[in-house]
């Protein structure tokens, strides 16, 4: 008899990808195991040789299926409704046996019986009971039951750590999502105090993805935020691209990017955005902002005055008589029809890159993300969110290659 050839891609049955993919291990374990026999030790020696690029011994060997087993679980609930053909769906589905195989199985009334022999699939064609053909799909399922019986391992306590990216991205099992509400570009605080906006979709949309749920934390400043990935409080968290914060952080490509700009008094004699950098003037930033980090490195001669928050920096001009704050385009635009008498120098003094930063050490979790941000964009997710939140003064970021 010529041995199984071994494993080089292996296949899942649909349903087990779309428990899969909604992070359901357990469902998903639970189908791949309806109608086998092998046991978790015998499964986990054989992923590890795969996992290592090499081949078990005799390959993935599949397991012979006891003489007389029932059928599984979920076909049997099918025939007791008397709908023959949801059960032959059903055991093709866990199985990847042809049609006539998975047909004359459900009407011999188990899984590997042959009704013209009363022995295994194959036997005619001079295989052993329970020996099934390579070609027959079945093959793939048995190696990737192999896969998932480790992860049943992680389950139940014989290992340490989820799989990834669940792991770096949700490591409590849920997802931390820390939103931001002093960037009102990312973030909104509704009347009843809860947050809307793009970031607060993009968590729900992540934690969707990954099959956790999601936990908004929020904060009224940069600041704050950063403070709380570095100290890996939470597990993900939208801020600007920049330097300073990327030594405390993971970060991902941009998908946003935001204008910064100036506002001034109507009757400041400054004009332009050169003008501002001078000795006489003090600009107003939101501690530990983009706009701080970004003109405390530029500015040469002006000053920087922290106000509390990144909304608060009109404010804290108009109070204490100050020259110019600086601050996200939209909110100052904003805060220019709030108040009387100030205006926006023209155009930008800088462009905010925005991006998903989490905590170091989670270098899978930063492939993950950069992966979903690529995509987000590439699908016109991100672009939707910004017009279904009335964001202006934003523009979805170009693509960057992997």
């Amino acid at each position: 008899m010529t041995p199984p050839e071994p494993l080089s891609a292996p296949s899942l049955p649909q349903p087990v990808q779309d428990a899969l993919q909604r992070g359901n291990l357990v469902e998903a374990i639970q189908l791949m195991r309806a109608g086998t026999g092998l046991g978790l030790k015998e499964t986990k020696d054989a992923l590890e040789a795969y996992l290592r690029g090499e081949a078990p011994a005799g390959g993935f060997a599949p397991k012979a299926l006891p003489a007389g087993a029932p059928l599984p679980a979920q076909v049997q609930e099918a025939l007791d409704q008397g709908n023959k053909i949801e059960a032959v769906r059903r055991l093709r589905g866990l199985t990847g046996m042809g049609l006539k195989e998975a047909k004359d199985a459900v009407e011999a009334g188990r899984t590997g019986l042959d009704t013209d022999t009363g022995m295994g699939p194959g036997a005619s064609e001079g295989l052993s009971p329970g020996q099934v053909r390579s070609s027959n799909g079945l093959w793939w399922w048995l190696a990737a039951l192999a896969v998932l019986a480790l992860a049943a391992f992680v389950l139940l306590g014989c290992a340490t750590k989820p799989p990834a990216p669940i792991a770096e991205l949700a490591p409590s099992g849920k997802l931390k999502a820390a939103i931001n509400f002093g960037n009102p570009i990312l973030a909104i605080r509704l009347p009843d105090g809860s947050p809307r906006g793009v970031s607060v979709d993009l968590s729900n949309e992540l934690g969707r993805r990954l099959g956790v749920p999601v936990e908004l934390v929020t904060f009224t400043s940069a600041g704050k935020v950063v403070e709380a990935v570095r100290d890996a409080q939470v597990d993900i968290a939208f801020v600007a691209i920049d330097p300073v914060r990327g030594a405390d952080m993971l970060q991902t490509p941009p998908y946003v990017i935001i204008e910064g700009a100036y506002l001034v008094r109507n009757d400041s004699p400054i004009r332009r955005n050169e003008d501002v950098d001078q000795a006489a003037h003090r600009v107003v930033v939101g501690n530990g902002s983009a706009y701080d980090l970004y003109l405390s490195r530029e500015l040469k001669a002006a000053r920087l005055v922290k106000a509390p928050t990144s909304p608060a920096v009109t404010d804290v001009m108009v109070a204490q008589n100050l020259e110019v704050a600086a601050g996200v385009k939209q909110q100052l635009e904003a805060d220019a029809k709030r108040l009387a008498g100030l205006r926006l120098l023209p155009g930008r003094f800088m462009v905010i890159n925005q991006a998903i930063g989490l905590p170091k050490g989670r270098e899978a979790g930063a492939r993950y993300l950069a992966a979903f941000v690529e995509e987000m964009k590439a699908s016109g997710f991100v672009a939707a969110a910004l017009s279904r939140h009335g964001i202006e003064g934003a523009a979805v970021a170009p693509p960057v290659k992997p």
